[in-house]
This record gives C-alpha cells, structure tokens and sequence, in this order.
C-alpha cells in the first residue's frame, strides 16, 4: 500500500480536534503514512501545546506539525498541506473520527480506476455522502458504538464505488496525479473556505477525471466545529451562500447538476440499505408467510393473530419481516420489516404463480423471489401462517439455511385447497353428495380429482416442518384424520379484552338475535336468509353486524336490520347497545377458532352454535350457549331459539357461567410465542461454532477472511475444523450485499419514482 499523507488543518475546536488525532492514531498506520498537522494560529492557547504533545508523545511514528505565523484560512492552510507532501493526500476535518481501516479502504477505491480524482466516504453529516438520510445531520444510532456502526456499514456495503459530481472535503482522498495536473484549491476565491473543494472537483471534470464515494468506509463528522470561523462578520448561512454564488458564476452547469443530483438522490439504496441494517442491529430475525397482509388494514383472524405476535416482537429485540402477496393482486409480493423502531415496506416483487397451472407447489420466479430475500437476510426462523397464493418452496430454504421452521395451522388448507372444505355450502364430511372431482372442477377449473396427490404432498410438506401449531383440538383432529403421526401442539389465540358499558336497559318486548361477522354461504347465509324468511314471530328481531355476498341480506327487512361493516374492536359494545339477547353462529364448515365468537363472549351474551369446528366445541366447553345439529332446518332454528327464549331459568344460568370463564390474552399468548422463540435462539446459540471462535471479514482486494489471533490457541481438533471453514455467520450476524441493492430497486420500481 503506498504512501499518503493525512493533512488536518487545525483552527481551535480543542475537543474536537482531540477526539480526531486519537482517532488517526488508533486506526492509522503511521509508520507508513505522514499525519501533517497544520495549526492556523488558533486563538485557543490550548491547541498549540496539545498538538506538540501528540507529536512529542508518538516520536516512533510520522507525525509533522506546522505553525503557521498568521491565520491563512482554511483554504491557503490545506494548499500549504497539499505542497509540503508529495504524496496522496487525504483532507481531514479537525471535527471528525476516522474508524478501522480507513485509510486503506479509501485507497482501494481511488485506485478502482486510473480515472477517479477524489474518494469520500460516508458520513453522517456530509450533504451528498450523509446516511442514513441524505442531506441532512444525523445522529449516531443510539443501538451501537462509532466503530460498530462503521464495521456495520463495511460489512453491508455494495463496494460499487459510485459516482459523485463532487467531493466533500470534510474527509477527501486525492491523487497527487490530479494535484499536479489541476493544481491547488483556489484560495484566492474561496480563501473563506466554503466551495473550495467543490470548485476544485469542477476542475478535474474538466480535466476528465471523475470523483467517487467510498461506501464500505464511514468517518464521523460532527460539523461546523471548527475551521472556517475566521469570518466573523458573517454567519454561516450568509457565508455558505456567497461561496455558492461563486461557484455558479464560475461552474454554471457543474453546478446545476450538483443541484440535481441532490434533488434526484441516486445514492438513496446505499442510504436504505443502512437504514434496514441499523434498524436490524443485534436483533433476531423472523420471516413470516402470509396470505393477507397491508399497510393500515388487517382483515383476516390469520392476519390480526400475526399483528398480535409482531407487536410483541417490536419490545423483544426482534425483527420481523413478513412476505405476502397484495390483497387485491396476488401477483405482486410485498416485503414488510417491523422492528421497535422501523416499519415499513422494503421491497415488492412481480411473481405469476398460476401462469400455467391453477394449483401449484413450485414456481421459478417464486424462487428467485426467496432467492434474493434469503441472500439478503439471514433468518432465525420461519414462521408460516398461511401458503395460499404462495408455492411450498420456501421449506427447501429453510432446511438449506439451517433455519427452525414453524407452521401455524389456520384453516383446512393443507387437507384440502378449497379451504373451507365446504361442498355445495356444507362440510364435506357432512355431505353424503360429496364429489372431490366435481368439486375442484367447479372451484378451480381442475379436470382431475386430485385432492390424494395434494394430500401426499402436503404430508410431506408438513413432515419437514420443525414445529406444527393449531388454533383449537377440534382442528388437530381433522388433521389427525388424514395425517395420524404428525406432531401438532394446540395454541389457542390470545385476545385483547374489549371492555364494554352497560347502559340502563329500556324496556322491550322482542327477543333480539344477532349474526356477527362475514355472512357468505360456509358461514351460513342461507341459514340466514331462511330464518328471516320462516320467522313470523313480531316479537322476534333478527340483527347482522357485518358483511355479506348475499344481495337479499344488504337490505334491512321486516323484523330483520343489516346493521353493516364495524371496525375492530367495535363488535362487542355494538351487541350491548343494541341490547342483543342471542349471538347465532351457523358456520356450515368447522372454524379453526372464531375471534367473532370470543368477541361476543366479552359482552356475556349467550351463543346457539352448530355443533361443529371449534365454536361448537368452546360451547359446549365453556357452557355459554347452546348446541344444535348442522344443516338443521330454519323451522327447526326457530324452534329452538322459542325454547331458549321460554327458559328463563336456564338462559340465565348460562350467562351466569360467564363469571366463571378466564379470556386467554393475547399478552398469555405473546409469551406463549416469545418463549418459543428464544428457546430456538438459545438452542442456536448453544449449537454455533461460533461460540469458539470468531471470523471477521475484511472486504481487501481479494476479500481475505482472517482469524482472530487468539485462534492460533484453540486446541488441535478445533483447528482441524477451522481448516474447512471459508465463513461463518452466527445467528447475530448478517451480510447484505448486492441482493439488497435489488430489492430496494425492485421496491422502487413497484411504488414509482418518487419511492
């Protein structure tokens, strides 16, 4: 590595100016290179004898101090620097830190190309080279140290060395090539400071060069701290603004297009790729397959039971990335990221999985998709709460990966791709009509009955899975039928207790029953339909809070009132205000749980349920309702609601049966599920090799992994296994390269320009 003489030009700041020699000492080879330390005649009688310190105290290294007799200004004061050496030169501000391998980091780039001037590295105060929000003055994330997030920033890094319409000169590496050829800084224009390195930027475009930046290298600017404030009879702004002036008298079009590269921001992948990773610093990772996912709205149980657990992960140092397809076009996938302090979509992709076929296990563009997701992130686990509109594939990458998979069971989908199960309207175990062929021909298109190859497929789909979980016993039995060794633990949902008010009854004389949720045919609008039909009792009032398919039900009717669509969390005090006597739940195929079912247990409103599913089974468990045969007819229902209407006794001894029932919370649940998973991140843990040792990466010319010296220490059958390692990332660890790059182009793309 050849010579390069670090050139800080020094005019009070004494802190700061501390902070930045300290740091070129630690970080800074100065047996090779020259630190040139050049004091402006600062005021601050401190400045002088602390920089003869430095250099007294470190004789053994090159360390030169000049003393200028009067006050240059910054601009003649790096001239001087840039003549006494005859070499590379890297400007430094007195204001910032240098980290690990700065200085060599920033020399692979210059000489990446005979034809770059000038490097600049990241920074967190830099306009054009700031991370993680351009142009502005960021903070430090509060999460790591300097040094670690300049470690984060090299490890993630791209190294695609980016063109830049000018340097900064808070920290420049230039060729000593292009001093000879352009000259110095024009102190006579810019003796202020301000431009000046803009102004010689300018000139080497000119000359043909080009200028980069350094994205594998972050040095710490802290800003405004020291140097230009010779001037001072004009403020900062005024003094900015007059260089600038300057410069577009000078660099009309040079200028205009800094101006649009600043307004355009090309470098915003570098500032998101920092930005997702600071956000996932020392958390765990989760990636979680869902069919139903958005922004704002979470429609479906599935969805809200995952928002649930998400919310947990944001306080447990967790990330949480969730890949589903859009609600409303299942050809686009969309990557979510959730942490404590980060939650946004990340990346969107094109895939057609049914470009050919109506059912699928496998997809190429599916593929690639998780491809790229998976070079990008290192997960944890896998988590699967639903595969419809989604290909099997991604198992293959988490057994590839080494990664714990879990599967949540919501539905019937693994049994059979209808879902529901549901055979003209009715279960199809309950259907003695049951045609499997007819079915999916009728559903899918499919001219072939092929629900027992879905089955073997599934089987050993479910198979690979580390972990099966179900919602309710009553969905680990219809499983069992079909696949009697699977493993699957019940986990019942948590719920947020909605509490309600208990308004001073009015006096009525109807009996008020109330169907909840999503009317369609499975969920018993039919039933629906013929109850208001065949009721011919004035005194019996038939509610829907919800939404239906079914037209006839939209309009209200005698002795029957379409209340519409409520929002979450409403359900329960509308059933109350309402003065609702009676929640029916005619669900034609098994439920896998029912938070409309628990939502109405929160109002201590009675319940007559088929006795089917997992509504079926918490009735007759919990004792807060009744239970009737499937499919019974709607005279019969009527019969039966006459008879609980007449019970007074008994109705009120099931509502007293309330006090006695205990809500599992959805806090019960969370630790349910954070206790799963760190029990998979200690068991991680225990497993790594990297408990013995460590392997960092240094991203050299020929990207060289080296050992930690204490390495040579470990005993011979260690050695022997380190001999086979190329790399080893632990479950702390990641690596982001160019896959990132291309999800957060991909993103962009998807969302337009201005994403």
């Amino acid at each position: 590595m050849s010579k390069v003489d670090i050139v800080i030009p020094v005019y009070n700041a004494y802190d700061f100016t501390l902070n930045c020699i300290e740091s070129v000492l630690k970080y800074t080879d100065l047996n090779t290179h020259t630190l040139l330390l050049i004091n402006d005649k600062s005021p601050d009688e401190k400045i002088s004898p602390m920089l003869r310190r430095y250099k007294e105290e470190n004789q053994d290294k090159n360390i030169v101090l000049l003393e200028n007799e009067e006050n240059l200004g910054f601009v003649a004061t790096c001239n001087k620097g840039m003549r006494y050496s005859n070499y590379d030169v890297i400007l430094l501000n007195s204001d910032t830190e240098v980290t690990k391998n700065w200085v060599e980091k920033l020399q692979r780039g210059a000489y990446s190309n005979e034809y770059i001037a000038t490097v600049t590295p990241l920074t967190n105060n830099g306009t054009n080279c700031s991370v993680p929000n351009f142009g502005e003055d960021n903070e430090l994330p509060s999460s790591m140290t300097l040094e670690e997030y300049a470690q984060l920033i090299e490890r993630i890094s791209a190294n695609k060395y980016p063109e830049l319409t000018t340097g900064n000169g808070f920290c420049m590496y230039i060729k000593r090539t292009v001093i000879d050829e352009v000259g110095m800084f024009d102190e006579v224009t810019f003796g202020k400071g301000y431009g000046e390195e803009n102004d010689f930027c300018y000139r080497a475009l000119d000359h043909g060069f080009i200028h980069v930046l350094c994205d594998d290298t972050f040095v710490y600017h802290k800003g405004t701290q020291s140097f230009t404030k010779e001037n001072l009879s004009n403020t900062k702004a005024e003094l900015t603004e007059k260089q600038m002036e300057k410069l577009r008298q000078k660099h009309p079009t040079y200028t205009q297009k800094t101006d649009e590269f600043m307004a355009n921001n090309p470098l915003r992948d570098i500032q998101e790729n920092v930005r997702i990773n600071t956000a996932l610093y020392n958390k765990k990772r989760i990636l979680y397959l869902i069919h139903d996912w958005g922004d704002k709205v979470v429609a479906s149980g599935t969805s809200l039971h995952l928002k649930d657990i998400i919310d947990k992960n944001n306080v447990e140092n967790i990330a949480s990335f969730v890949l589903a397809p859009e609600k409303f076009d299942h050809s686009r996938f969309r990557l979510f990221l959730y942490t404590d302090d980060f939650a946004k979509e990340i990346a969107s992709f094109r895939v057609d999985l049914h470009l050919y076929g109506p059912i699928i296990y496998t997809n190429q563009d599916y593929v690639k998709m998780l491809e790229s997701i998976f070079d990008a992130f290192v997960f944890d686990v896998l988590h699967v709460h639903h595969f419809i509109f989604q290909t099997f594939d991604v198992i293959g990458f988490a057994k590839k990966n080494n990664i714990y998979s879990i599967i949540t069971l919501h539905d019937l989908y693994m049994i059979c791709p209808s879902v529901n199960m549901a055979y003209e309207g009715l279960f199809c175990e309950y259907n003695p009509r049951k045609n499997c062929g007819k079915c999916l021909k009728d559903r899918f298109g499919i001219n072939s009955d092929m629900i027992g190859t879905w089955q073997r497929v599934c089987y050993h789909l479910l198979k690979r899975f580390d972990k099966i979980i179900v919602p309710s016993e009553d969905t680990k039995k219809h499983y069992k039928k079909v696949y009697n060794d699977l493993e699957m633990e019940v986990v019942e949902h948590g719920v947020k207790v909605i509490p309600v008010t208990h308004k001073e009854e009015k006096t009525k004389t109807t009996f008020d029953i109330a169907f909840v949720g999503a009317m369609n045919e499975h969920k018993g609008s039919n039933v629906l339909k013929q109850l208001i039909k065949e009721n011919e009792d004035p005194n019996l009032k038939i509610h829907l809070f919800g939404i239906t398919d079914n037209p006839e039900l939209e309009k209200d009717q005698n002795n029957y009132k379409n209340h519409g669509l409520y929002k979450e969390g409403e359900l329960p005090q509308l059933l109350v205000d309402n003065q609702i006597d009676l929640v029916c739940i005619f669900s034609l195929c098994p439920e896998t749980y029912s938070y409309t079912l628990t939502e109405t247990y929160m109002t201590k409103v009675p319940v007559l349920a088929f006795e089917i599913g997992a509504v079926g089974d918490r009735i007759k468990k919990d004792k807060v309702g009744w239970v009737i045969t499937v499919n019974l007819p709607a005279t019969q229902i009527l019969e039966e609601i006459g008879k609980i209407r007449e019970d007074k006794e008994g109705y009120e001894s099931i509502k007293k049966n309330y006090e006695l029932y205990q809500f599992k919370t959805t806090e019960e649940m969370q630790e349910y599920y954070m206790n799963l998973y760190d029990s998979i991140f200690d068991k991680d843990k225990k497993n790594d090799i990297s408990d013995l040792f460590e392997i960092y990466e240094y991203r050299y010319q020929n990207h060289i992994y080296e050992l930690k010296d204490e390495m040579k220490e470990l005993n011979g059958k260690y050695q022997e296994q380190l001999a086979t390692v190329a790399i080893i990332r632990d479950s702390t660890s990641w690596k982001v390269t160019k896959p990132l790059r291309k999800l957060v182009e991909i993103s962009r793309r998807g969302r337009g320009n201005n994403a």
